[in-house]
């Protein structure tokens, strides 16, 4: 009676301190071990117990990567709001940024402003205007950066001096500035407000991440965990109602990856993530073939008709054409939209002036059926666009619009 006590008091002390280092999701696991244990006590035979207990120790070594690995995953995305970009974007609409590509301007974003313009004075509101128009106007990726390379309030300076580029080292003075703002506007009672509603707007997305990153990657043919290994840090996604409809950006902070979106009017989905998840992969493609590039330089020309002066190189049109024509066909799979509905939606992107998303379209889907990964396919993408049909495809697409 006593051995068997002794032999299960073990077996307990074994799983509760296996439990807490691996975490109650793997009980089941851990309790098959306290019976090999047990087993192995009553066993005589050496033989028999250096086999069970290399089981043992085999198993525990499973149990370990396999939980590191889920866990890290997990910790991998980040959803909780941050008090710097609501600052930032807070800031942009008292100074001025009146703008929204969607009939009406976010409840949040209406509640805010009309808080910021009661609260501040008339006097001060024109200070950071002034401010504001000199650094020509509403940057919803100029002031984000300088928001996630800034410590946090109340002294918002830039977290180091190798910070700094070129979208950042116009903010001149901007820290002083946020800090007065942070103070007049009484940003911290407005936070503690819509801190909690933001965090909830941001997890609405949650189940999505990991699911869009996989879709991409096998779009692109690249190993499922390409963010998590690519990525020293983590993945922020950030949903914020002060920025416009139907804008968003990404930015690489350190060793953190940052997707920031202002609002949209569909429900949450892996599209969210598309976008701007996919620059972090055709960026760098697009880069490294800068003198293949080279060849559609007419085209870019022709593009900037509509585009105005957005996207106006070789290298941050294709960037773009790809990941929003890419994106498109990714939206089309999973909402199982038609080809028509295909069609009208890279219809709008070529509208806009994205000259070559009418190519993609219609040949991407040889290097689906390929073996090479995106990057291999690239150069045969480039190589085989025909500028001369490119060219009459735009003009005489513009041409057809006017004549209807």
């Amino acid at each position: 009676m006593i051995s068997n006590y002794r032999i299960l008091s073990s077996k307990i002390r074994l799983n509760t301190g296996i439990i807490s280092i691996f975490g109650s999701e793997h009980k089941r696991t851990i309790n098959a071990i306290g019976f090999i244990v047990m087993f192995v006590n009553h066993r005589k035979n050496t033989l028999h117990m250096k086999k069970l207990i290399s089981i043992l120790l085999i198993t525990l070594f499973v149990i370990s990567c396999s939980v590191n690995k889920e866990n890290s995953y997990k910790e991998f995305f980040i959803f909780k709001p941050d008090i710097r970009l609501f600052t930032s974007f807070a800031f942009m609409n008292a100074a001025g940024y009146n703008h929204d590509w969607n009939d009406s301007m976010h409840p949040i974003r209406i509640e805010v402003r009309n808080y910021l313009d009661s609260t501040l004075t008339d006097d001060y509101k024109k200070e950071i205007n002034d401010y504001y128009k000199k650094l020509g106007g509403g940057n919803f990726y100029g002031y984000g950066v300088y928001a996630l390379n800034s410590k946090f309030p109340p002294e918002f300076g830039l977290i180091c001096d190798t910070c700094k580029n070129e979208h950042i080292e116009k903010f001149v003075g901007f820290d002083s500035i946020l800090i007065d703002f942070y103070d007049k506007a009484n940003i911290e009672e407005l936070w503690n407000k819509f801190e909690g509603e933001l965090y909830e707007i941001n997890l609405q997305y949650k189940p999505y991440a990991e699911q869009a990153l996989k879709q991409i990657t096998d779009y692109c043919k690249l190993d499922s965990n390409y963010y998590y290994n690519s990525t020293k840090g983590n993945f922020y996604y950030q949903d914020i109602p002060l920025m416009s409809y139907f804008t968003a950006f990404c930015n690489e902070n350190g060793n953190d990856y940052w997707v920031i979106s202002g609002p949209s009017d569909g429900q949450p989905g892996p599209s969210a993530f598309y976008h701007e998840s996919l620059h972090k992969i055709i960026n760098p493609i697009v880069k490294n073939n800068s003198n293949i590039n080279l060849k559609i330089h007419d085209l870019v020309k022709l593009s900037q008709e509509k585009l105005k002066g957005s996207y106006n190189s070789d290298t941050t049109l294709l960037c773009e054409s790809f990941v929003r024509t890419i994106d498109k066909i990714l939206s089309s799979r999973y909402y199982e939209y038609s080809e028509e509905k295909l069609y009208t939606m890279i219809e709008q992107e070529y509208k806009l002036g994205h000259i070559l998303s009418f190519y993609l379209l219609e040949n991407l889907p040889d290097y689906e059926k390929s073996k090479e990964t995106l990057s291999e396919y690239y150069p045969k993408l480039i190589s085989n666009i025909d500028l001369e049909y490119e060219k009459s495809r735009w003009i005489n697409y513009w041409k057809n619009r006017i004549e209807e």
